[in-house]
């Protein structure tokens, strides 16, 4: 993949965050408003329980986009939440339960929906993303044609994810890819294309996020943090499955044609190595969005209010019209 040209706007400089390090690779001197990425940045579009869900296997390509949003072509007010309270792992003898957004009319429309797969921040629960209103937010999205009709997976990472173990050992990566992921792609009806999937977290969330995404760029086309912590330590996370090590290592990024977004708000001290692995990234050439907000902290009310960002940008480049879905009826594409 050619390298393009970076384009950066920061507003509002200040000075270095406390015990940022000011070695070359180190975060340069923040602002209060930064966005990097490799092409002119997107103006975000503003944006402020059914049947049940049929059950049909599925097992990718072609990112389509309509030019102008169109209203949801669906009578229904909103999607559905179904909790899948038991859901006990093979991986680790725990119960990883689960919720999974369907958006309205899942089961009339027949069609394969893209999906985004969130993960919640330490000492929350699988009910995080719908707290901060994601759910809520994806709703009126969808019906002012504002967002594109998505399938969001809210799982609980239980003790394996607050667990420093990584393959071959059991460990968080493990249950996503061998268990949740082959679950989710049998019981609904998704559209199996890494492009049309999609990873993120909140804090700790947002560690897991990059450290599977990254080393999954096949399975996983977008990744997103917010207010993710990268730990800098080979005997806390070994440099195999560290988001900073393989943002300076990493063979498969310069070719993964990654789309990656991360925010943090300025007082959020998560935000140093975000800063840190952004810097990395930069150096490389890498493409990528990070962006400082500078107002909130490490906290419920920041994230709340960027939701709607963080939705969509995910759904940057999935379809708006459920016509351009594929069918249901068919093997994913």
């Amino acid at each position: 993949m050619p390298v393009q040209k970076l384009f950066i706007v920061i507003v509002f400089v200040f000075t270095c965050l406390p015990l940022v390090s000011c070695d070359p690779m180190a975060p340069q001197p923040t602002a209060a408003v930064i966005i990097i990425t490799d092409v002119p940045s997107r103006t975000p579009v503003p944006t402020p329980t059914t049947a049940a869900p049929t059950r049909t296997i599925a097992p990718t390509r072609a990112p389509v986009q309509t030019a102008t949003p169109t209203p949801f072509p669906c009578a229904a007010e909103g999607g559905q939440v179904i909790r899948f309270d038991r859901n006990p792992s093979q991986v680790v003898d725990e119960n990883l339960r689960y919720r999974v957004y369907i958006p309205p009319c899942y089961v009339e429309t027949q069609r394969r929906y893209p999906y985004a797969l969130l993960l919640h921040g330490q000492a929350a629960t699988e009910s995080q993303w719908e707290d901060l209103g994601a759910v809520s937010v994806l709703d009126q999205g969808i019906q002012l044609g504002a967002l594109p009709p998505m399938i969001l997976v809210m799982p609980f990472w239980g003790v394996v994810g607050n667990t420093n173990a990584f393959p071959p050992d059991p460990s968080y990566e493990t249950v996503i890819l061998d268990e949740l992921i082959p679950a989710i792609e049998r019981d609904f009806c998704t559209w199996n294309d890494r492009e049309q999937r999609a990873i993120a977290g909140i804090s700790r969330g947002g560690f897991w996020a990059f450290s599977i995404g990254l080393r999954h760029p096949d399975i996983f086309g977008i990744i997103g943090g917010h207010g993710a912590v990268f730990p800098d330590d080979p005997q806390v996370v070994p440099p195999a499955f560290s988001p900073l090590d393989m943002a300076l290592n990493s063979a498969l990024l310069p070719e993964a044609d990654l789309r990656i977004y991360m925010d943090n708000a300025a007082e959020d001290l998560a935000g140093q190595s975000q800063q840190l692995f952004s810097s990395r990234l930069s150096a490389r050439g890498i493409r990528h969005t990070y962006i400082i907000n500078p107002v909130g902290g490490h906290n419920a009310d920041y994230w709340s209010a960027h939701v709607s960002e963080y939705l969509a940008f995910y759904g940057q480049e999935w379809p708006r019209n459920v016509s351009e879905l594929p069918s249901c009826l068919e093997p994913s594409p």
